[in-house]
């Protein structure tokens, strides 16, 4: 660990990670040092903004609080209480109304449920009936992740310049991750109508492919990809069911997402569309430097630690 920190005092981690006490601080220490200067690189963007594109930008910059969120309802799952300091800071006047700590105080994940009831994920309640029944709490992350797309990005998009490009890369993420869940979710098992209640709203997907999806078995999906515009991710995401590994399709979605990604950056540069890119590097950069962190107190081989970070 300490030769990590000691690599990155030549960044500009540096005047961060001069802080953290001690001979071999902990994951979990030096991970925050990467979580707070995440999110003081992307919340500085807002700052500098203003009018349509301010407020893309501070829509799509709630990830940072949901992922908090839906840290905590796992933590609930699991019947355990939520390290309140592996959660990521957010800047005060953006919580967007969800109280955190009244969430990771409540006593069961009915509780925490409970109390999004007064904002824009109270549609969740609706989903418990199908989560008690299959005991996953991706089913609730999925709907986190849909409204937050929904209700909150792609409602931010109109009046922003180059709006047909954020559309694009919007798209990339929102498509995506209704097809990293819908993999998983069939995998394990989830009947069609549980899986369709979440309300996928796909982007660029067309509506007979996420039928058919919908219908098939989590094995026809990389057949189903093929005639898609997703084609490209067919294979991968047979290789990762052959795996037999969740983390393997989530890295499969997160490297794609990152590949797409700086593929419009690159042709758009001097864009929104740019800046968007750039809170999504540096979310990948902050994601890769946790894993790697971990890997290393874990004692995993370097090959495994290599195999999780998209590149």
């Amino acid at each position: 660990m300490k030769s990590v920190s000691d690599y990155l005092a030549r960044s500009d981690y540096s005047s961060s990670l001069e802080k953290v006490t001690g001979e071999n601080p902990s994951a979990l220490t030096v991970s925050r040092v990467f979580y707070s200067k995440l999110v003081s690189r992307c919340y500085h963007l807002v700052r500098i903004s203003s009018g349509p594109s301010r407020n893309l930008l501070e829509a799509y910059l709630e990830r940072f609080l949901l992922e908090d969120l839906k840290r905590i309802l796992r933590a609930k799952h699991a019947g355990g209480a939520v390290e309140t300091s592996s959660l990521i800071v957010i800047p005060k006047g953006y919580d967007h109304h969800i109280d955190l700590k009244a969430i990771s105080e409540a006593s069961t994940l009915q509780d925490a449920i409970d109390l999004l009831k007064n904002t824009r994920f109270k549609g969740v309640t609706r989903l418990m009936p199908i989560y008690q029944k299959y005991g996953l709490i991706s089913l609730i992350e999925a709907f986190i992740d849909k409204t937050y797309y929904d209700s909150e990005v792609i409602m931010s998009i109109g009046g922003v310049p180059d709006k047909s490009t954020i559309k694009d890369m919007i798209a990339i993420e929102v498509d995506l991750t209704v097809i990293k869940t819908l993999t998983d979710l069939k995998g394990r098992g989830v009947a069609a109508e549980a899986v369709r209640s979440i309300g996928f709203r796909p982007m660029k997907l067309k509506a007979d492919e996420l039928v058919l999806m919908l219908e098939g078995n989590s094995d026809s999906i990389p057949e189903i990809l093929s005639r898609t515009r997703y084609a490209d991710l067919s294979q991968p995401i047979r290789d990762a069911l052959d795996a037999g590994k969740e983390e393997s399709l989530d890295h499969v979605i997160r490297t794609e997402i990152h590949r797409r990604n700086k593929s419009l950056m690159i042709r758009y540069a001097a864009t929104l569309a740019y800046v968007l890119g750039y809170v999504r590097e540096a979310e990948t950069e902050a994601t890769n430097l946790v894993s790697i962190v971990t890997g290393k107190e874990l004692g995993l081989p370097e090959s495994k630690i290599e195999a999780a970070l998209s590149v």
